[in-house]
């Protein structure tokens, strides 16, 4: 079957990702076009665009969001603020797809595909899994265990999901929401989703999270426009969304986390110390498992990192792998 392959831009992976119709599988929020121009624009210096579609009889069956630096191209993005990496293909086609696309690179001088942040069900192992069952893979693969996620599938009320804890994870939630309720004279949980009001709450959000020791250091310069482009770009896509908990009129905590495909992505968090007694950092996540829960969501997505809290509030591991496909 004839394969073609064409070079792509950012601007026509958005008219691809608005294209009506189920046909690509575009993951998750880090391989979409708006996540994508933003981690390019504030730290794609030093590397090559290298996006590409690959058609079938044409067919679009799949695009490579790739860069290109030093003879080896990644996908874009980095494992530090992108917890998840991946391709867009047709569901079906994944085998296809590389049997195109590493042939292709190879052919342009590519020494290497590396590929961080790579979950079990991502395209490469979906692809990989079916190549196992006929022969070989038509090149050399390395992995390496990167970290794990947590992922919590949500059932369909608050009280369902107090169940999933533990007895003593349950009495904590319940313990640390009855002192909220009684040592404050106010408190509410309310979420931000326009994009001007986000906005507007980004320089209360940097706060909030230099506040937190352990990422006192975190929020330089090019962070700071890194967060700033990705909320806009995000927003624009109507994905973005700030969880505030206000007490006593003040600023306690603060969750940015995106809303896509019925999953709820847990991605940075803030609060004032002067809360930390009454657990705020803690509640604002709590709370947002609640409005997952109310709106439907299917999956609430702590993402990477070994925090205790997750697996309290009943996250499950799942490991996160890099791998290199050598292409010599």
């Amino acid at each position: 079957m004839a394969v073609e392959l064409k070079k792509e831009t950012i601007e026509t992976l958005y008219r691809y990702y608005a294209e009506p119709g189920p046909s690509l599988n575009w993951p998750h929020i880090f391989a979409l076009p708006a996540w994508l121009q933003s981690w390019w624009e504030a730290f794609g210096k030093g590397y090559t665009l290298c996006l590409r579609s690959i058609w079938q009889e044409r067919e679009l069956i799949g695009i490579a969001p790739m860069m290109a630096r030093g003879g080896n191209a990644y996908l874009i993005g980095s494992s530090d603020v992108c917890d998840y990496l991946d391709f867009v293909t047709r569901p079906g086609r994944e085998k296809a797809f590389f049997n195109a696309l590493l042939p292709a690179l190879r052919s342009e001088g590519f020494s290497k595909l590396v590929m961080e942040a790579q979950r079990p069900d991502s395209v490469f192992f979906c692809a990989l899994a079916d190549f196992n069952e006929s022969p070989g893979f038509p090149a050399a693969v390395e992995f390496a265990r990167e970290d794990e996620t947590f992922t919590l599938n949500l059932p369909g009320s608050w009280e369902d999901y107090l169940a999933l804890l533990s007895k003593k994870q349950r009495h904590e939630v319940r313990r640390k929401l009855r002192r909220l309720d009684r040592d404050t004279q106010d408190y509410r949980y309310h979420v931000i989703k326009e994009n001007g009001a986000m906005q507007d709450f980004i320089p209360s959000f940097f706060k909030l999270l230099q506040d937190h020791p352990d990422k006192a250091n975190f929020l330089t310069p090019q962070m700071e426009h890194y967060f700033r482009i990705l909320i806009d770009n995000m927003a624009r896509e109507s994905l973005a969304r700030i969880g505030l908990l206000e007490i006593n009129g003040s600023n306690a905590a603060a969750v940015l986390y995106f809303n896509y495909s019925g999953c709820i992505y847990l991605y940075n968090s803030g609060f004032n110390s002067k809360y930390r007694p009454l657990s705020a950092g803690l509640l604002s996540k709590v709370f947002l498992i609640n409005e997952a829960i109310e709106q439907g969501s299917r999956v609430y997505d702590f993402l990477k990192g070994r925090e205790i809290y997750k697996s309290r509030l009943g996250g499950t591991a799942v490991p996160v792998y890099r791998a290199e496909v050598t292409l010599e």
